[in-house]
């Protein structure tokens, strides 16, 4: 009993408290004193001196208190709840985009583990490959395994996926090994990856429709062809004579790909992440975890003085120092 007491006043307390400081350097304070010392005053008054009609006047007057409350501070209710929905707002948008992005990296990092097993050529080593292993470990890879694989930024492939095999299976560089390996029957065609998932396999992609861009391979001609058609799509191909790999970075632009890093950063400039933004990752958490309180009440701070404004930046404050 004691405790839920002790809660609720400071409770009430904290709610009061901030709405002073909410108020404070507004004209609002002004009227909420009013309101706190005349009507309290007036009853008091009224009923000592046995004023019936003014006592009877002033009770009805603060039966309808809320309702006076409300229309005389709207404007500042209606300001302290937007600020709290975008608060709300912007610290659910922050902890999605950071998650997307941790998961298209893992996603990034699978790939380029696949892709170090499925090329034979001795400079594919990556060392931050996927946590369940491949053949790329120590890299005793002696032969080359052709692949064709479509990253979706969009919904946009699903004539092509009705087409080839569902797997719907989460992605793993261990299934697109076992999927592009010659002796399944998946391994002809191209494999589709949507949301961190392999959607299908075995698809059959369109061939690249101008002359000149039309190469001799069959996957990197598929590949060209479906880059054409839909050009937020990321295709990646291994060759099967000579391990390069290649990456579409535009319409009909195939890009060869000279290490790991130089493909994870082409995966990572076309799949719209940022490892530096997430290094810092665990600084934005600390923030995040700040109550909202503590927020709005860091935030009332530069509500004191309204007419203060911060000084213009100069062209010397935005040089950086060589």
């Amino acid at each position: 009993m004691i405790l839920g007491n002790l809660f609720q006043i400071a409770i009430l307390t904290l709610v009061f408290y901030w709405i002073l400081r909410f108020l404070k350097g507004t004209p609002s304070i002004l009227m909420l004193g009013v309101l706190i010392i005349v009507f309290p005053a007036l009853y008091f008054f009224t009923n000592r001196l046995n004023l019936q009609v003014l006592h009877w006047l002033i009770e009805r007057m603060l039966a309808l208190m809320p309702i006076f409350l409300i229309v005389v501070f709207k404007e500042d209710i209606r300001r302290i709840l937007t600020f709290l929905g975008k608060q709300r707002f912007r610290t659910f948008r922050r902890l999605n985009t950071a998650n997307k992005q941790r998961r298209i990296l893992a996603m990034i990092d699978e790939l380029i583990d696949c892709v170090c097993a499925l090329t034979a050529q001795p400079h594919w080593v990556w060392p931050k490959g996927s946590e369940t292993g491949s053949r790329s470990r120590g890299k005793h890879v002696r032969y080359n395994t052709g692949a064709l694989i479509a990253v979706e930024n969009a919904p946009r492939l699903n004539e092509y996926i009705e087409k080839g095999v569902r797997i719907d299976a989460k992605l793993s560089s261990l299934i697109l090994q076992t999927i592009f390996y010659k002796g399944t029957p998946l391994h002809d065609g191209g494999v589709i990856i949507r949301k961190g998932n392999i959607v299908a396999a075995a698809c059959q992609f369109p061939a690249a429709s101008h002359s000149e861009n039309r190469p001799i391979h069959t996957r990197h001609n598929a590949a060209i062809g479906l880059s054409e058609q839909v050009p937020d799509i990321t295709v990646i191909v291994v060759s099967e004579e000579t391990g390069n790999v290649s990456v579409t970075t535009g319409p009909g632009r195939l890009e060869l790909m000279e290490n790991p890093r130089h493909f994870r950063n082409v995966l990572c400039n076309r799949l719209g992440v940022s490892e530096i933004a997430l290094e810092d990752e665990p600084h934005k958490k600390s923030k995040m975890s700040e109550s909202i309180w503590n927020r709005l009440l860091n935030r009332t701070e530069s509500w004191d003085n309204p007419m203060e404004e911060p000084p213009p930046e100069t062209e010397d404050s935005n040089k950086i120092e060589e």
